[in-house]
């Protein structure tokens, strides 16, 4: 390798092991040393050394990346790619780009893990190739609209659009929980925009960071599914306020349930969630049956729909709010 070019590969290095994690100086030098050299870094403490190793720091943002440095704890953390577009794809590349991104979304196999890459992905492309991916996302949508069963308003589609994955939101929310009929003002990071095939709705899967109603501010943060038609369109304010590289830990829900012989005869089970696991069968045929979910309110629902057939035995809380709405059933059909 060219003498010149050593900077900019230990700068690289350093970007290499930044993007995995925060990190302090130490373990930085430590990393180049075993991916690049191990003599990139000399070990005696010199104001050379030091200046070196800052300088290949500062090459990254004359790049147009970023990173911060935290003086407490002595870590440096990478926070964006900025202006930094190393990566150019061809036009059936970002077609498959879209496509993943609007296909591995919910309750999808490994959709999380996906929708983290995508970002990723996206992160190292240039504005234009950016932009030309949310692009081919809306088209692939408009099938789906036109299957939604209730109209959206422009307003919030397109802000919903221009929102997703990359900066906070705030609009008048009206749900159907509120016994006042009065909205609540949200606030939210909005991460994914889904369109629920069984339902035929769309859903604005957000982090919900504060809602303001009658009774005041409650800061609590959750995860929270918005119909896009219940928004106020007069309302909507996109924030400045960017979102995090990686979305809030969801809450994780597990399930236990069995299925009955009719269902699970021949061993075709339908996978309603992504990391499910098909058990043992007891002396009557019935199948146990384990899985996970971010959202036990749609998967206890998503269950009911097999009636008799289908037996939810864990945890304590989906066992609590299946034998609820079954009760309630029960009540409104006067049994």
């Amino acid at each position: 390798m060219k003498e010149k070019h050593v900077p900019l590969q230990r700068s690289l290095s350093l970007l290499r092991r930044l993007q995995r994690g925060p990190a302090d100086k130490e373990t930085l030098v430590d990393f180049v040393s075993i991916d690049f050299a191990s003599d990139a870094y000399a070990d005696d403490g010199s104001t050379r050394s030091r200046r070196l190793f800052e300088n290949d720091l500062l090459r990254l943002r004359e790049l147009g990346m970023d990173y911060e440095h935290e003086r407490k704890s002595g870590e440096y953390s990478f926070r964006t790619f900025g202006s930094f577009s190393p990566l150019c794809l061809t036009d059936a590349e970002l077609a498959t780009v879209a496509f993943l991104a609007e296909s591995f979304q919910g309750d999808a196999p490994n959709s999380a893990g996906v929708q983290q890459l995508l970002r990723r992905i996206l992160d190292l492309l240039p504005a234009n190739q950016q932009e030309e991916v949310v692009g081919r996302r809306q088209r692939l949508r408009m099938d789906l609209q036109r299957r939604s069963t209730q109209a959206i308003p422009r307003k919030v589609q397109m802000a919903i659009e221009r929102t997703v994955g990359r900066q906070q939101l705030r609009f008048a929310y009206l749900s159907p929980n509120q016994a006042d009929a009065a909205a609540r003002i949200h606030t939210v990071e909005p991460w994914e925009y889904v369109f629920d095939t069984a339902r035929g709705h769309y859903y604005l899967e957000a982090y919900r960071r504060s809602v303001e109603g009658p009774y005041g501010l409650w800061k609590e943060g959750q995860w929270q599914r918005y119909r896009p038609e219940r928004i106020d369109p007069a309302s909507v304010q996109v924030l400045p306020d960017r979102l995090p590289p990686t979305p809030p830990k969801r809450p994780r829900h597990p399930l236990e349930y069995w299925l009955a012989p009719e269902i699970a005869r021949l061993g075709q089970i339908t996978r309603h969630f992504g990391d499910m696991a098909i058990h043992e069968t007891d002396g009557e045929g019935w199948v146990r049956v384990t899985a996970t979910t971010d959202n036990l309110f749609l998967a206890v629902r998503q269950l009911l729909h097999y009636g008799p057939n289908c037996r939810v035995t864990g945890d304590a809380e989906a066992r609590r709010e299946m034998a609820t709405l079954v009760a309630k059933m029960a009540e409104a059909y006067g049994s």
